[in-house]
């Protein structure tokens, strides 16, 4: 019953040859020296190759892990956004130490053979990026929708980077992944960055009529009236395909890094006196604006109501934000400024503490006409920039099983709202909303009502604010410096570490090489 036979000189024998007979004419006529041997020496040979393939086997394997071991440390490195040296000046050696310390020379010796040179560890990140966008790629075709949210920045070396990310829909929850990070043009046009949008896309397979929702800051480039990327968003047949009347509505504006101005004026505020001795040492005609008490009680207000402003901005920022969420801290901060106007008519200043602390040492000072006039037109500007609450009309998605059909507007379809009222009255959906998020119970609910539930999670996916590219940009700020600003090639997969790669995956499309 054997199915294969060794030669002597370790040819596999297969077919007719396992024949008794056609062994032996085998064994005469390629190896006559070898008729005279006895059968120890034959045995000898069966024991010397085994042996030979446990050593290789073992090599094997020892290369195999080394291999990994450089994947590893070559994520840790990403992640901790330091240079690539790292990996071979100072984790190796201290690793290599420690082994020897702890384990001995064999296992030292062990680690000293991981592959760390810098240029290994940024061709192990395009790897392991190449496999994240991969699965990525993957995981938005299956999704049946998805949202973007894009900006453009220059870095250290004045090279203009956009930056895309993305939000879709798996195995019941809303995920959020950096989908590109791509260099543009010196000159920051809206056709230059919907050239390399529309790329990507085909070069990947993405549909745009999949895509619900966009969000972007409010750069001419991206939002202008007649060249904004949007505007030629809005000319694509497939996208407004996909786009009704109501999701052209979802592009959310967002200029977050005007959080420094109110950081800006709380700190000159903080230092007046100081900013004021030392404009006086200069002999800036400025330094008398520090000696007048109007002037003062206006700085510290203005410090005051950037304050609630940055706080405001900061409230709605953060991953998976929705538009209800958003949408209930505008409402809220409208409400407020009403209130904060009535009182300030009052003579009561308790809601902006540093003007408070002011007045009180400034009786004299009076500033209310001032503050009612900016606070209304704050309110203003407010209502010009969200005209209309996204929530009206969509509420049924945020507790469909308190619906009233007799006095809501639920502005849906006959089938949407037969839809609504077969969900509402479903006790087994209504314990499951208590127990997992917004969008993850509306994409539980697709099986039974898949209408409705795609009506709701095209209303919840897209992003509210630029957040995630504002911290992408902050990350290539760290990531990007002085020293490394050359850094091109391995920037984008420097940046994606959200999904984890299949190391084994990529190990068995690699020929492991050991450190010399």
């Amino acid at each position: 019953n054997i199915d294969t036979l060794k030669c002597v000189v370790r040819k596999v024998l297969q077919g007719q040859v396992l024949r008794p007979s056609r062994s032996c004419r085998h064994l005469n006529s390629k190896h006559p020296g070898c008729v005279e041997k006895s059968k120890e020496y034959f045995l000898r040979k069966k024991d010397g190759l085994q042996a030979q393939q446990k050593v290789i086997t073992s090599l094997s394997t020892q290369s195999k892990v080394t291999l990994k071991a450089s994947y590893m440390v070559a994520a840790h490195v990403a992640r901790s956004k330091k240079a690539f040296t790292i990996a071979k000046e100072l984790i190796l050696p201290s690793a290599v130490d420690r082994c020897r310390e702890l384990l001995g020379d064999a296992a030292a010796t062990k680690i000293q053979s991981i592959p760390l040179s810098d240029d290994t560890v940024a061709r192990r990140n395009v790897d392991m990026s190449d496999d994240i966008e991969c699965q990525l790629v993957e995981r938005i075709k299956a999704s049946p929708y998805f949202a973007i949210q894009l900006d453009e920045s220059t870095d250290i070396s004045k090279v203009t980077l956009l930056l895309v990310f993305v939000r879709y829909c798996t195995d019941s929850n809303l995920c959020e992944d950096l989908l590109f990070c791509k260099e543009l043009p010196t000159r920051t046009a809206a056709d230059n960055v919907m050239h390399c949008l529309d790329e990507y896309f085909t070069e990947k397979g993405l549909d745009w009529k999949y895509c619900s929702g966009i969000c972007t800051d409010d750069a001419a480039a991206m939002t202008g009236k007649h060249h904004g990327v949007w505007k030629i968003l809005q000319q694509s047949r497939s996208m407004c395909e996909r786009l009704d009347a109501d999701h052209l509505q979802l592009l959310y504006h967002s200029k977050i890094r005007w959080l420094s101005r109110g950081c800006v004026l709380n700190r000159l505020f903080e230092l007046r006196k100081e900013v004021h001795t030392f404009l006086e040492e200069q002999r800036s005609p400025l330094a008398e604006h520090y000696n007048d008490d109007q002037f003062c009680a206006k700085l510290a207000y203005l410090s005051d109501i950037f304050d609630q402003l940055n706080q405001l901005n900061v409230s709605m920022q953060g991953r998976n934000s929705t538009v209800f969420l958003v949408s209930d801290k505008i409402e809220g901060f409208k409400k407020k400024l009403i209130l904060w106007n009535r009182r300030v008519k009052e003579g009561r200043f308790d809601m902006f503490p540093h003007l408070s602390e002011t007045l009180e040492a400034s009786s004299h000072v009076n500033i209310s006409s001032v503050i009612t006039q900016h606070l209304s037109q704050l309110s203003q500007k407010f209502a010009d920039y969200f005209p209309e609450d996204p929530r009206h009309g969509n509420l049924w998605i945020l507790d469909p099983f308190s619906v009233n059909p007799a006095s809501e507007d639920m502005a849906l379809s006959t089938v949407l709202e037969n839809e609504l009222m077969e969900l509402s009255a479903d006790s087994s959906l209504k314990l499951q909303l208590t127990q997992v998020d917004l969008a993850s119970f509306w994409l539980l609910a697709a099986s039974e009502y898949p209408s409705l539930s795609k009506r709701a999670n095209t209303f919840i996916l897209p992003f509210t604010t630029t957040y995630l590219c504002e911290s992408g940009f902050s990350t290539v700020t760290i990531t990007k410096s002085k020293a490394r600003s050359k850094l091109k090639a391995t920037l984008d997969a420097t940046l994606r570490v959200s999904l984890s790669p299949r190391l084994d995956l990529i190990i068995s499309k690699k020929q492991a090489q050991v450190s010399h």
